[in-house]
């Protein structure tokens, strides 16, 4: 009896805790990471004689709190320099005041996402939330996404608003045209090793739509951008390559123009051992040409050529949130050729990368008749510190070409910066 009591005793004692498991299931989950980065630079512009030494802090905290198949994801931004900056007496938001009590967090991601929804391998996503599309787009943006997983295909489909203007569609039978938005498919394929996305997006502006500054464009466009990108990853062989084509017109005061612009990128890399891989790159984006289209691909992409590795010409250092103030490298409507190769090395807690760069413009029209922009070399150290949190240090310097001293009344420097810090992903 009293064995058959112990066995009794140790069964409830068991099923308790399956119950208490079970209960501790069945409530939301909440999950939270942080990505942070702190670091000191100094930095040599291209305009003569222009320096710039500071220090910043970024973090990005994320919460998601979930239950079962659905859950919300929030994502904020704090993004400060070092140091009050006053402005007619007042500070301004982007500098860490000796308070440092500014209403500097951003919202970055704030959504709503489903997996299984109806259906299984139906998810939806809806609020704000990151959507990349080819080279040049690559953004936090307000949508609704709706991703079907089939197995060896996905069907990806998105509505992605670019501009409200007013809420009021139409007042007294006149209809308000100052929207902005666009309809994206997707379609990646999984071939075992290989991943194909054949993509298209189109974009549609009403004339009435403002720029970033306020200001009022003044034209509409409707644009088609058919995209297709490659992923392959084959043992010690990887490749990434994405093109994109855009198509359409531009109707100003009842002009109209054709828009025929493009860009591709292409990386391959090969890892020769746990501790090494090598990769070679190139980018290729159209300029503006003497014809009456439109072919400027930076112009028509809706955001930046936003691929790259480069530190300077591509924003693509660990200092990629403030750049090297050299806008005309990715942004210029001169476009942009660039090819290159990169090296990393890592052993134990300590990686290396060197990359080295040419870069001209693609066309020779605009500003000036030079086109190239130069070569550009890069170095990083970094050291794991501690799990995910790594010092580094890292520097870049562009031997500036004649394009870039065009640009700059004949008289530049070297574009170039140094600095360190730290970062960590938890």
């Amino acid at each position: 009896m009293k064995k058959f009591l112990v066995v009794l005793m140790m069964l409830t004692f068991v099923a308790g805790a399956f119950a208490q498991d079970a209960a501790k299931t069945t409530g939301p989950e909440f999950k939270y990471s942080v990505w942070a980065n702190a670091f000191a630079i100094t930095e040599d512009m291209s305009a003569k004689d222009t320096t710039k030494d500071y220090s910043q802090i970024r973090v990005r905290p994320m919460f998601s709190m979930g239950n079962e198949n659905v859950s919300v994801v929030t994502r904020l931004e704090i993004d400060q320099y070092y140091g009050a900056k006053y402005t007619g007496g007042t500070s301004d938001v982007g500098y860490a005041d000796p308070d440092t009590d500014q209403k500097a967090v951003e919202v970055k991601w704030a959504y709503i996402n489903v997996k299984d929804m109806l259906i299984p391998g139906l998810s939806m996503t809806a609020g704000l939330a990151p959507y990349v599309y080819s080279v040049g787009f690559n953004q936090d943006m307000p949508l609704f996404n709706l991703v079907y997983d089939a197995g060896m295909v996905k069907v990806d489909l998105a509505y992605i608003k670019f501009y409200e203007g007013s809420i009021i569609e139409e007042n007294a039978g006149v209809e308000k045209v100052d929207d902005a938005q666009a309809y994206a498919v997707k379609l990646p394929i999984n071939l075992g090793d290989i991943t194909v996305t054949p993509s298209v997006l189109k974009y549609n502006g009403t004339k009435n739509t403002d720029d970033a500054a306020g200001a009022d464009l003044g034209y509409s466009e409707s644009l088609t951008m058919p995209a297709l990108g490659i992923k392959a990853a084959m043992g010690a062989l990887s490749i990434d390559a994405d093109f994109v084509y855009i198509m359409g017109e531009l109707d100003q005061a009842g002009a109209t123009a054709d828009v025929a612009a493009y860009a591709g990128y292409v990386n391959a890399g090969f890892k020769a051992s746990d501790a090494f891989k090598v990769s070679v790159f190139g980018l290729y984006a159209t300029g503006a040409d003497d014809s009456s289209d439109y072919t400027s691909f930076a112009d028509f992409c809706t955001d930046e050529i936003e691929v790259g590795p480069m530190f300077i010409i591509n924003d693509g250092g660990y200092i990629n949130q403030v750049g090297v103030g050299a806008d005309e490298f990715d942004t210029h409507s001169a476009g942009l050729i660039l090819f290159g190769l990169a090296a990393e090395f890592k052993m134990d807690k300590l990686t290396a990368l060197a990359q080295v760069a040419y870069a001209t413009t693609q066309s020779d029209t605009g500003d000036t008749k030079e086109t190239v922009i130069g070569t550009e070399i890069d170095l990083r150290l970094s050291y794991e510190v501690a799990p995910k949190t790594s010092l580094w240090a890292e520097g870049a310097y562009l031997s500036a070409g004649k394009y870039v001293e065009e640009i700059n009344g004949g008289d530049n420097s070297d574009p170039m910066y140094y600095a360190a810090g730290i970062m960590t992903n938890i």
